[in-house]
């Protein structure tokens, strides 16, 4: 596992930042954040495919390609955006692996917030451009946050 905080120059950041953040940026509710969470009341998120599937499915690809130059993946599996609105409790999720196969994860934090990511026995705080890299295949899990509007985060796996 690997950590670097301020990943990609501050415009690009700025951009990327405000991109999503604003009010004309189409977020999608999906019911579930991990099968594990079924009966959970906060197992909910907000996503925004970028790749899937082979295809760029997002007008907004581009803002990301900072962060896919600067990482030399040599090719794409999926890129997820995350939105988990805040709680007055923290909740920290079950834990999951993004694929069944071989590949390499990383998790981009777009905005700093009391929310964190557990990779293995570690624990990785929510900071504007960090990101961190990993196995897709080593289980992690995420959370919400409570100081904030919302916990965004961009997931990558890629080979």
């Amino acid at each position: 596992m690997e950590i670097f905080d301020d990943y990609i120059d501050q415009n690009s950041f700025k951009y990327l930042s405000d991109t999503i953040s604003s009010d004309t940026f189409p977020w999608f509710y999906n019911n579930s954040k991990s099968s594990k969470d079924v009966d959970h009341v906060y197992n909910y998120q907000f996503i925004h495919r970028f790749y899937y599937d082979a295809v760029i499915t997002s007008a907004y690809y581009k803002i990301l390609l900072p962060i896919v130059e600067k990482m030399e993946a040599k090719a794409l599996v999926r890129i997820k955006a995350n939105l988990n609105p805040p709680s007055n409790k923290l909740v920290e999720y079950n834990k999951h692996t993004d694929q069944k196969f071989k590949c390499k994860a990383a998790i981009y934090y777009v905005n700093s917030n009391d929310g964190y990511t557990i990779i293995g026995n570690q624990k990785i705080e929510s900071k504007a451009n960090r990101i961190v890299f990993f196995d897709a295949d080593q289980p992690h899990s995420g959370t919400n946050s409570t100081d904030c509007k919302n916990r965004m985060v961009i997931n990558f796996n890629y080979f």
